[in-house]
């Protein structure tokens, strides 16, 4: 009778246990704080050219933003204040998301920025000499041959990452040619055989690119560089590299241009910069 008693108060005890273990853990409610409010910007339409947009962040208390600028270029930017360009007659929405200093959330905001004429180009001395003179038959860009023809770093100008030595690119990609017509500003890729793909072990690789619409934005790049503007599909030099190129240099017989490193999707990467060299070709 006492095995029985002990038994019994034992399962009894056993019972209770997971009786209250089985019970919902209940946690104090946690006060998060209101979600920020929503982010304040201008987006302003340059007089002096009504192509050009430039936005900036009004709002503070904020550590990190993003714009999202579709039919821009370039498309998404996460600078304070920056100038965009629109190429085409059109409304735009531009939205900007903010994270606040606080940790309760990201906020946005959008406006709308309405752009009256496409933008077009005149044949200045700058564009004569991308172009081969305006002429019917353009000019063609290849890769130089000379140290430094590509060159990679963390930052704007930096070399650290990578500088390639004489002749030290591969053979497919210096027959590739990049083409500028001033009729119509056709932008042209010919790689004559292959294309080098750097997210497959830099292996050269078949590619057909239709042609598309260049453009030249004078002083919207980093310091007041003049920009060149290439189809979002295309790339000038290698392939991880943005469309959106600033011109370091401009002569009849040398170009080097500055661009963000991208991912495969066309993103621009958080840091890393490419200085690529051309030289007519022949």
């Amino acid at each position: 009778m006492n095995r029985f008693i002990l038994y019994s108060a034992f399962m009894l005890f056993l019972g209770g246990t997971a009786f209250v273990s089985c019970l919902p853990l209940e946690e104090e409610d946690i006060d998060l704080g209101p979600l920020p409010a929503a982010p304040e910007f201008s987006a302003v339409v340059m007089p002096e050219d009504s192509n050009l947009v430039v936005i900036t962040v009004l709002s503070d208390g904020y550590f990190d933003l993003l714009w999202d600028l579709p039919g821009g270029n370039p498309k998404t930017s996460k600078e304070a204040v920056d100038t965009i360009l629109y190429s085409k007659a059109g409304t735009y929405t531009v939205t900007l998301h903010i994270s606040s200093d606080g940790g309760n959330g990201s906020s946005s905001a959008k406006q709308e920025v309405v752009i009256l004429k496409d933008a077009t180009l005149p044949c200045d001395p700058t564009i004569s000499l991308l172009t081969g003179e305006c002429g019917l038959e353009g000019k063609c860009w290849t890769f130089s041959h000379v140290a430094g023809a590509v060159s990679v770093g963390p930052t704007y100008g930096s070399t650290e990452w990578y500088t390639s030595p004489v002749d030290g690119l591969q053979v497919d990609q210096y027959d590739d040619q990049y083409c500028f017509y001033f009729e119509d500003l056709v932008f042209a890729y010919n790689n004559n055989g292959l294309t080098v793909n750097p997210w497959n072990g830099y292996s050269a690789e078949p590619l057909d690119l239709p042609p598309g619409e260049w453009l030249y934005s004078k002083g919207t790049g980093a310091n007041g560089a003049d920009q060149i503007i290439i189809p979002d599909t295309h790339f000038m030099g290698v392939r991880d590299c943005d469309n959106v190129l600033d011109v370091v240099i401009l002569t009849e017989d040398q170009l080097v241009v500055r661009g963000r490193i991208a991912g495969q999707d066309g993103v621009p990467a958080a840091e890393g910069w490419f200085e690529l060299s051309f030289e007519p070709a022949q």
